[in-house]
């Protein structure tokens, strides 16, 4: 029979154990971010850059016809924006970033809003553009910008996603 004070570690390996953790490839991946979780932090500082670039006169051109759902204001003079619209973008801007910190949320967090944002995009060309009260606008550039935004967000997860696996051997 073995002695159970044996098998536990001595304080000393305790902190021996944990400069060795700290020196895995694992355990930098989760704390200093891998491919994945960068992804993310992109994603989301893009969206959150996006929204609030809506609300800046200056950036935003005709700012003074911006209206809550629908309007005349543009971000850089092509993409027409509302406050709905802005304040969507850089709360799913600051979503993904607040989920960023494990590997899986953030992966699964980016796909997430890439999927909004193509439905965003695809519900702008057919179904909203018919609708007599639109929610948000539905111009061709933005509807192009969200469709394209969420491709390449969903394009983007998959390659860092395998290469998080190549680095790391685990997703």
């Amino acid at each position: 029979m073995t002695d159970q004070r044996a098998l536990q570690p001595r304080r000393d390996d305790d902190v021996e154990t944990t400069l060795k953790a700290e020196s895995n490839p694992l355990q930098l991946a989760r704390t200093r971010g891998g491919p994945v979780r960068r992804h993310a932090q992109f994603t989301g500082a893009f969206l959150t850059f996006l929204g609030i670039c809506g609300v800046i006169p200056g950036i935003t051109t005709n700012y003074d016809a911006m209206g809550f759902f629908t309007s005349g204001a543009q971000l850089f003079g092509i993409f027409t924006v509302s406050i709905v619209s802005s304040a969507l973008l850089a709360f799913y801007g600051v979503t993904v970033l607040a989920f960023a910190g494990s590997v899986r949320q953030a992966h699964k967090n980016v796909v997430l809003h890439a999927l909004v944002l193509i439905g965003m995009g695809f519900a702008g060309i057919g179904i909203v553009n018919q609708s007599s009260a639109p929610v948000l606008p539905t111009d061709a550039e933005s509807n192009w910008l969200y469709l394209l935004l969420g491709v390449f967000f969903l394009i983007g997860g998959s390659i860092s996603r395998k290469r998080e696996i190549e680095l790391n051997g685990v997703f």
